[in-house]
């Protein structure tokens, strides 16, 4: 076990705390916009990025189609929050509050663990080129091997976007 495995455990932390505190439907809300959010942003980035030229003459396409990603994501995830929250409302009035929080817990380990294996993901592109981290250490880790495989499993057009 190196840094890098610690730094992943730190990472669930907060997660476990989140996910008792805001409950199962907030989780399940919060993995689908994550999940659904990468996938448009990844469809529709080059759309939006095109769209996005016109109002930003000069400016390179490749900063473009991340910023039209990125703004993507951000919308999908607003917008199912707000979902959510009419959703929670609803199971609070049938006072199933301590069933949704304890499976929120179990779904906020799942949504961190794709957080994490998003972080990889772009830390593998940026590693790749400025060689921050040796990859003697990324596979002395015990964790970092199979969170990188799972994340590419999960978000596999994440490698064609970031490896162009």
């Amino acid at each position: 076990m190196n840094i890098i495995d610690i730094i992943i455990l730190l990472c669930f932390v907060p997660a476990i705390i989140n996910g008792l505190r805001k409950g199962l439907i907030a989780q399940v809300v919060a993995i689908i916009s994550i999940i659904l959010g990468v996938w448009l942003s990844f469809k529709f980035s080059s759309l939006v990025s095109g769209w996005m030229a016109g109002w930003f003459d000069g400016a390179s396409p490749a900063i473009l189609n991340i910023v039209a990603f990125v703004v993507i994501l951000v919308v999908v995830i607003f917008a199912l929050f707000a979902l959510g929250k009419i959703i929670e409302a609803s199971i609070k009035i049938i006072m199933l509050g301590w069933l949704n929080r304890l499976l929120g817990l179990l779904f906020a380990l799942l949504k961190c663990t794709l957080i994490i294996g998003l972080v990889i993901i772009m830390f593998n592109s940026i590693n790749s080129s400025l060689n921050l981290v040796s990859e003697d250490t990324l596979s002395g880790s015990v964790l970092y091997p199979p969170f990188k495989e799972m994340a590419y499993s999960i978000f596999p057009y994440l490698k064609e976007l970031l490896f162009k």
